[in-house]
């Protein structure tokens, strides 16, 4: 008994390994491309943030995860990347897609722990990894946010998840994992901040029984307590965020302006993005998609579907009153509770037909041989009844079993080369790739200089065709390059320089896209 029991968790487990490696080769195929993506102009302000703020206070911002110290996971990925390859690009995108790559059997196991279906978990996973709307999760290096935030919010979930799933709370150890994970994932973006309610509505849609006060606080004490001290872990951050100086909430751009018809707005624009059309998902349709979702969830009484249904109407909340309104990877985490509904409103159609084809089967198989005695008193009419005998037989003698597994990978195989349609369709790839080549251009120029000012003397950068929107990119990026943080680095026609300061300069650079030149150096003092 021992034995067999053992042969078959080794099957399913190399089921399951077998499952993740094809998903990991089919992340893998949309996303080599993005090795030979250069840097974003975004990204040099991010890793300049970081950079200038150094190692000990990027670690320590981690830790006090309240201040309005911004995004401080971020520095967990820029400055060792930093340390050790400088500006080369490739490793950053390696590591990117790396972490991409990782969440997938992160995601699988989280999938597979809800819905209990090898198949299911399947089909959610593939639509989740690659989104021809989402490539610049993979393709932007900007995004690593996105990247991280999912991530840890996925692993949060699949940590607590596992232990809930046997039966048994979580012990004092295991409540630091997980808000340790739930930390990380406040510190990359703050999309992470519906956690503690998604993992609370997993644990009410269990249907706890309350027989008294005593058992609700018996309840609250060993189930709630992770999803209450996650709560109180949000409410610090969410108050520290928004209520200290240096806020982002100071800026339009990041202030939620709170409305019925901002909140329906956005979400019409998240859901048309992922279906690939903006224009047929209007509020109406949202709000009755969403209804058909919930009724359909209680009515199946499927504890994974209900809370899917809550998942995607509570996950985009942190985004859905910003305006100008977001899109793209910030769609990643409602991106995996339509996928989970995909995959489970497929897999509930493919078992009913496969139990359709069944009971035809079995009525066939059972009628024609009588028909083919009762009326068979020609040659002819015997062949067509022996006919019909074999083929009404055929879906009965394919079980179940094989039938589900074979229609599932009809439906992966379709899904897999509409997205490669979708994806070519957009030509997103190359769209992407070209996006970087301004600051590889200006990184480039300035190397050519083979330039290292003196420490602690000044830089003035001349920048009279500046290729970058925001003009400090280029302060960003020279600070990058030239690595020292002594420098004191102006910006000409952007910071307010003296005459007086402006005769102690010990360098001036002229700088646009392609091309640096040094106008004074120390060594020739009056070039400029």
């Amino acid at each position: 008994m021992k034995g067999a029991e053992t042969e078959r968790a080794y099957r399913r487990t190399m089921l399951d390994a077998i499952c993740m490696a094809v998903l990991i080769a089919y992340f893998l195929h949309f996303a080599f491309p993005a090795l030979c993506g250069g840097f974003r102009a975004d990204e040099m302000m991010n890793m300049g943030i970081y950079w200038r703020a150094g190692a000990l206070k990027s670690l320590l911002a981690n830790v006090l995860f309240w201040t309005t110290f911004y995004r401080p996971g971020g520095a967990l990925y820029y400055l060792p990347l930093y340390h050790f390859f400088k500006l080369d690009p490739l490793p950053y995108r390696i590591v990117q897609v790396s972490i991409l790559a990782t969440s997938i059997p992160v995601v699988y196991c989280l999938s597979r722990r809800l819905a209990s279906s090898r198949a299911v978990a399947f089909l959610a996973v593939l639509a989740l990894c690659y989104h021809p709307r989402l490539a610049d999760l993979v393709f932007v290096g900007a995004l690593i946010y996105d990247v991280l935030c999912g991530f840890f919010y996925f692993a949060a979930l699949t940590y607590y998840i596992h232990i809930r799933e046997q039966g048994v709370s979580l012990r004092p150890l295991q409540l630091l994992g997980f808000l340790a994970l739930y930390v990380c994932s406040l510190n990359s973006k703050e999309m992470a901040v519906t956690l503690p309610v998604i993992v609370l509505i997993y644990e009410l849609l269990k249907r706890p029984r309350w027989g008294d006060w005593k058992a609700f606080v018996r309840w609250t004490r060993s189930v709630a307590a992770p999803s209450l001290i996650a709560g109180l872990l949000t409410a610090i951050y969410i108050w520290g965020k928004t209520h200290s100086s240096g806020s982002l909430i100071r800026y339009d751009s990041y202030r939620p302006k709170i409305s019925w018809h901002h909140f329906m707005t956005s979400n019409a624009s998240f859901v048309g993005e992922l279906l690939y059309s903006h224009q047929a998902v209007t509020p109406k349709v949202l709000l009755a998609s969403w209804a058909v979702v919930f009724i359909y969830a209680f009515l199946r009484r499927d504890r994974t579907l209900q809370l899917m249904a809550f998942w995607i109407v509570i996950v985009p909340l942190p985004i859905a009153f910003i305006l100008p309104i977001r899109g793209g990877a910030s769609l990643y985490l409602l991106l995996f509770g339509w996928a989970m509904i995909f995959a489970k409103v497929s897999f509930d159609l493919i078992t009913l037909i496969s139990k359709s084809l069944i009971l035809v089967g079995q009525a066939v198989g059972v009628g024609a041989p009588s028909g083919a005695i009762m009326q068979g008193t020609t040659a002819g009419r015997a062949r067509s009844a022996a006919i019909g005998t074999d083929a009404g037989a055929a879906p009965s003698k394919m079980s179940p079993r094989i039938f589900r597994v074979v229609a599932t990978l009809l439906v992966a195989s379709a899904l897999a080369i509409f997205t490669q349609w979708e994806n070519q369709r957009f030509g997103t790839v190359r769209a992407l790739l070209n996006g970087g080549q301004k600051v590889s251009h200006v990184i480039e120029a300035l190397k050519s200089l083979n330039l290292r000012p003196a420490p602690g003397s000044t830089v003035l950068l001349r920048t009279k065709e500046n290729p970058f929107q925001n003009k400090w990119h280029a302060l960003f990026i020279a600070s990058l390059v030239w690595n020292d943080r002594s420098l004191q680095i102006w910006l000409e026609g952007v910071n307010q320089i003296t005459p007086q300061q402006m005769a102690k300069v010990d360098y001036i650079v002229s700088l646009n896209e392609f091309q640096a030149k040094v106008i004074r150096s120390s060594e020739i003092p009056q070039s400029d």
